[in-house]
């Protein structure tokens, strides 16, 4: 073992960031751990993360071409291997050699320490597909050569892909050299060892010397199948011993000499057919291991279910093909159509254990959409699918891996999604059975403080539903409490639970609380309607009573919603019942206000709430005989229900009571309005058919509804004194009849009654109800007083429209109407001035002003009519109204409102800026493209008119300022520069920018000019659209307008164009995430927002037609897509057919439906019909056969 150095030693270390800065399209973003060997980094490119491995070059004289050629003969024979990640692009600069593959966040090795822990059915899984992807290696002749947790990625829905083939990294290693080993394989250092023991070999001291030494003294042979079967065994031992390796360096070499037996290690894992499998692909002898497809096919129904072979694998893999590339919400949608042969398929009739395990992939591969949705919808959807999940999962599944995603979707900005995340949440905690101590604190310390908010939530409807589900989670932690109690029942856990439960008390009662007091009545509703009384066994008695009983009293102060006071004695009798003696005293005073209430449904559940009462035996005989007393009266009241009901109560009280108290105490109250004696008072039926006939539904409505009620039953009641003194033979007094005549509304009313059938019998019926009438009565006028705020009656207005006929001989001077007319309209006018002069203009103009202009009044008579006469209206328009006619001489006038006139000019002044910006663009356009005749004598010459080079990186774009002699650059050096051509013409010694401006942060990549070209806006690799003024009198551009982009949501802009119709100001730009965005620079708001297909690629390029209407993009993979911005929908697509990145569009100068477009291979320039989606034209300057598919 020696200590010499692998290479030459460099004698200058750069960070791998001093590496990426010439590379203008990567942005650094982290360190990802460098070695001697490779500098590696996570770093942002246009199309998303990236893996850059960096080699820095200190030695010119090594093979790198060889390397280069063999990594891209592996990227192409692997291009159809689905669990493989190979590097993507080879860069070669003098400085040193980039590698960069796709980033992928979790490696094998991050991942079996990260929670959720692996399951063993994902552990199984994650074998099978690393089996499965050595087998497309092996099948194409690719050997991997360094396999290892670290190099095998895996995705969030527990896709594997193995990266970095090891191709260019020596087969063989000196056995006396760890030096060789550290700086080829242990980047991790953590000093393990993956290689096969063949791979270590003697070999001579001088070759150590060298960084990477020739092919023909180290690598004496290719790396063989064999060599990576070990490799994977190890790897699989590590995961299944949850991250203990089986060897290290020294081991594997005393392994290697037989002196080290790895077997005590492996018998560590439960499974012995797992055992059996790593012991056989870590055998010491190549011959003895077998391939993988070998191990595959035995392996099948033993380690391996059959469903990783015949459905799981390849339904997976239809989710992480690349092309074309689903989203999540295309995901979803169709998991949510093949959810139910997918749970058939996993869930055989035999319904084992292990089967029902595997039902955690498909749940991880919902869940890792979930945070990439962008419909409501499908978001709904996976709700939907995790419910149906969840009731065959195991509790740690649905608690580990499916609730923490449904509080997320409980944050989402859509309320119907916060709805059904709640409802889900609710159905998904109900599901969950055999519970673990550990998770009895799952509602106090995660559940309830996840839902602290949503009492609180801006949507009704969210805190409608959580009032409706709260008493099932309620009773669903008390359930966990419970069961965790019972499993730890040999501990004393007696006072621990009490705590949790006293906590867990607490968290409800305040989420309780804030329900009961919402704004809104229908969710306080809701509460009482969903189970309360399961509310009260949580609570108990105490807290039932100080925290809901309460609460539910207060409804009945609401006067202006009768559901709410109906739902009160829908529930309330429950809750007393269960808290029993402690509500008795209230009892009688809620009742009473009940029988009183102006809504005669909520008096009928205020009888029926008292039944209940008396049934449950929770009244007292004295209470019990008061309420009898005062709904006695109901026996006669015009609504069956109300009778219903009351004879209801009778009948229960006369079944609670003795025969002597209902001969006492109930039959004396109920005599005077039942037709002959009854003995059963608790039969119904019989008591109904007993009743007298009920006081008429019209006499009743009448009484109840005027104003003079009051005065009303004391009339009748004077009237029925004087009835009796008439039967004993007595005059009786006159001071009724007196009363009647010197109340006027009052005798009138007498009559109405009396024409409605009002009786002597009636008015011994309206006397035994005129208590209730009284309290009714009231009531009423509160409620039309509160209703009445804010109304405006209109139908009070005198609006009369006078028609006048005026002779033609008659002197123009002459007055059009007599005193006697203008007295009675004067009269008029002061009628209603007090309800008009309420009104608004718009108001006054419809319906009449108080008031004429005499002068108006005289120049409208003056307009001769062909008629004869002159046609006026009884009010004239206002110095703010206009009168409009077809002529002079027209004898009929239009009135218009000034917002009608005010509109249609608007809509004038619109069109005519239509009309004159789309002539602007049409002249711009013409003029740029029109051909100008060169000066006598000119021929074409290269002449260097100037050089620019203050730009410190590659310049994106140049866009031209119209009118002037400028133009400006922006650059990835995150520059805007400003240019004057006049001078440019060989006068100034330098050339240097007229104007400047220093983004610092991101690279340019677009620029257009808008605000009729005064302004300029940016967009950058940052996620910032910045607009800066141009001013002459500065050398600096000020930023005038900024709006950062939300970089998870759309990615950061690409591309800008500028939308100016005459009637909007809007910036267009799209994101990298397909998003095409329209922000008026006038509002601070979005003004619209769509989004292009994301399978149709990255968008590269955009541009708008000559009229603005419609929008063209080009992507990365050749699509060209047209979007009517008029509709915001794609009208037609077109596809080149070698689908490379589209690199420019610009309009064609002449035909609007066509397009030109630059392409990224061959130099190709094709011009596109977008109407009939042909090509018309294609400049091809390659030297590879035109319109082929070769690339140079």
């Amino acid at each position: 073992m020696g200590n010499q150095l692998v290479g030459i030693a460099p004698s200058e270390i750069f960070p791998v960031e001093h590496y990426l800065t010439d590379h203008s399209q990567l942005q650094f973003d982290a360190s990802l751990g460098s070695t001697r060997f490779f500098k590696v980094a996570r770093a942002k490119s246009q199309e998303g993360m990236i893996v850059v491995k960096v080699f820095a070059l200190h030695d010119p004289m090594l093979p790198l071409v060889k390397h280069r050629v063999h990594i891209e003969e592996i990227k192409s024979k692997l291009q159809s291997a689905v669990n493989c990640l190979c590097f993507q692009k080879v860069i070669m600069t003098d400085k040193a050699v980039f590698l960069m593959r796709e980033y992928v966040k979790y490696s094998l090795y991050d991942r079996i320490s990260t929670r959720p822990f692996l399951t063993m059915i994902e552990k199984k899984f994650i074998a099978f597909q690393i089996l499965f992807a050595l087998r497309q290696c092996h099948t194409l002749g690719v050997c991997h050569g360094d396999i290892k947790l670290e190099n095998i990625m895996i995705t969030s829905w527990n896709w594997v892909l193995l990266t970095d083939i090891a191709s260019y990294k020596p087969t063989y290693l000196p056995d006396d050299n760890p030096a060789d080993y550290s700086f080829f394989f242990d980047t991790s250092r953590r000093r393990l060892c993956y290689i096969a023991p063949e791979r270590f070999v003697k070999t001579s001291a001088e070759l150590s010397n060298q960084l990477l030494p020739s092919e023909d003294h180290v690598k004496k042979g290719e790396l063989t199948p064999a060599m990576d079967i070990f490799s994977t065994g190890c790897a699989l031992a590590e995961m299944f011993t949850d991250g203990r390796p089986p060897f290290d360096l020294s081991q594997l070499l005393a392994y290697r000499n037989g002196e080290y037996d790895p077997n005590p290690h492996i018998d560590t894992i439960d499974d012995k057919e797992i055992r059996d499998l790593i012991k056989s692909m870590i055998q010491l002898n190549p011959a003895d291991r077998c391939s993988a497809e070998l191990y595959l096919d035995e392996e099948k129904n033993k380690i391996f279910p059959d469903y990783f072979y015949s459905f799981l694998q390849p339904y997976l893999q239809m989710f992480s093909a690349t092309n074309p590339i689903i989203s999540p919400d295309e995901k979803i949608d169709r998991l949510k159509s093949d959810i139910n042969g997918i749970i058939n398929m996993l869930l055989p009739s035999n319904d084992s254990e292990e089967c029902t395990d595997g039902l955690v992939l498909i749940v991880q591969l919902v869940t890792s959409c979930i945070r990439g949705l962008h419909l409501s919808t499908t978001k709904i959807q996976a709700l939907d699918v995790l419910l149906e999940l969840s009731t065959y999962c195991s509790a740690e599944t649905v608690l580990d891996r499916i609730v923490p995603y449904i509080f997320h979707m409980i944050q989402d900005v859509s309320p119907g999604v916060r709805k059904s995340a709640l409802h889900g949440l609710n159905n998904t905690l109900s599901t969950v059975k055999n519970l673990k101590p550990s998770d009895a604190n799952t509602f106090p310390e995660y559940i309830f403080p996840g839902l602290i908010n949503v009492a609180h939530d801006d949507a009704v409807i969210v805190r409608t539903t959580f009032a409706q589900i709260i008493s099932q989670l309620a009773q669903t932690g008390l359930r966990f409490l419970k069961c965790c109690q019972n499993v730890q029942e040999d501990e004393p856990t007696s006072s621990a639970f009490e705590t949790e439960l006293a906590t867990l008390h607490e968290m409800v009662q305040q989420s309780v609380s804030s329900l009961l007091t919402d704004s809104h009545n229908i969710v306080k509703q809701t509460l009482v309607n969903s189970n309360i009384i399961e509310l009260c066994e949580f609570f108990g008695t105490q807290r039932a009573n100080d925290v809901i009983l309460s609460h539910m009293v207060t409804f009945l102060n609401d006067k202006t919603d009768k559901h709410l006071r109906a739902s009160f004695f829908d529930n309330f009798v429950n809750v007393a019942a269960f808290v029993d003696q402690q509500c008795s005293p209230i009892l009688c005073p809620l009742l009473q206000q009940g029988f009183t209430d102006s809504e005669e449904f909520v008096a009928k559940k205020a009888l029926n709430a008292m039944s209940h009462l008396i049934e449950k035996r929770l009244l007292q005989k004295t209470a019990l005989y008061q309420l009898i007393r005062d709904i006695s009266c109901f026996l006669i009241h015009p609504n069956l229900w109300i009778r219903q009901a009351t004879v209801g109560c009778f009948s229960a009280t006369a079944r609670m009571l003795d025969d002597v108290d209902v001969q006492c105490k109930i039959l004396p109250v109920m005599k005077p309005y039942l037709k002959h004696s009854i003995i059963l008072v608790d039969r119904e039926e019989l008591v109904m058919n007993t009743l007298k006939d009920p006081l008429p539904r019209n006499i009743y409505d009448t009484v109840v509804k005027c104003s003079i009620v009051e005065t009303l039953v004391d009339i009748l009641g004077e009237r029925k004194k004087a009835r009796t003194i008439a039967n004993t033979g007595h005059i009786p007094l006159t001071s009724v009849t007196q009363s009647m005549h010197q109340n006027s509304a009052l005798r009138n009313l007498i009559r109405k009654l009396e024409s409605e059938g009002m009786t002597e019998i009636v008015e011994d019926q309206l006397l035994a109800l005129s208590k209730h009438i009284l309290k009714v009565h009231k009531q009423l006028a509160f409620d039309n007083k509160y209703n009445s705020k804010g109304k405006i009656n209109i139908g009070d207005t005198k609006l009369n429209v006078h028609c006048y006929s005026i002779a033609l001989a008659r002197s123009q001077h002459s007055k059009l109407q007599d005193p006697m007319t203008l007295g009675n309209r004067r009269r008029g006018i002061d009628d209603h001035h007090q309800s008009v002069s309420n009104m608004n203009d718009e108001w006054k103009c419809m319906f009449g002003s108080p008031e004429l202009s005499s002068s108006k009044q005289m120049h409208s008579s003056r307009n001769p009519s062909p008629i004869g006469g002159s046609y006026t209206s009884d009010v004239q328009p206002s110095p703010s109204h206009s009168i409009e006619g077809p002529t002079d001489m027209s004898y009929i006038h239009y009135r218009y409102a000034p917002c009608k006139l005010e509109l249609r000019k608007l809509i004038s002044h619109r069109q005519e800026c239509h009309e004159m910006t789309m002539r602007r663009h049409e002249w711009a356009e013409q003029e740029v493209w029109k051909p100008r005749l060169p000066p006598p004598g000119w021929r074409l010459r290269s002449q260097l008119v100037a050089h620019l080079h203050e730009h410190k990186s590659g310049v994106n774009r140049l866009v031209t300022i119209p009118n002037t002699s400028l133009f400006a650059s922006c650059s990835s050096d995150s520059y805007v520069r400003i240019w004057d051509c006049v001078k440019m013409e060989g006068k100034n010694i330098a050339n240097r920018s007229k104007q400047v401006y220093n983004h610092q942060n991101g690279a340019l990549y677009g620029m257009t000019t808008c605000r009729n070209n005064q302004s300029l806006a940016t967009v950058s690799h940052s996620g910032s659209v910045v607009v800066l003024n141009l001013e002459s009198n500065s050398n600096k551009l000020n930023v005038i307008q900024m709006k950062q982009l939300d970089l998870q949501e759309d990615g950061c802009a690409v591309d800008i164009s500028y939308l100016d119709s005459g009637s909007q100001m809007v910036l267009v730009y799209a994101t990298v995430y397909g998003s095409i965005i329209g922000w008026d620079l006038r509002a601070p708001k979005l003004a619209w927002k769509v989004n292009n297909d994301i399978k149709q690629g990255i968008i590269t390029a955009m541009c708008l037609d000559t009229r603005q209407s419609c929008l063209t993009l080009g992507t990365s993979s050749g699509y060209h897509t047209c979007w009517d911005l008029r509709f915001r929908l794609p009208i037609a697509t077109i596809a080149h057919s070698k689908a490379v990145r589209v690199r420019r569009l610009i309009k064609h100068p002449s035909e609007p439906s066509w397009i030109i477009s630059a392409m990224q291979d061959n130099n190709e320039v094709t011009v596109w019909n977008l109407e009939s989606g042909s090509k018309q034209q294609t400049l091809w300057a390659s030297s590879a056969p035109p319109l082929s598919n070769s690339q140079v």
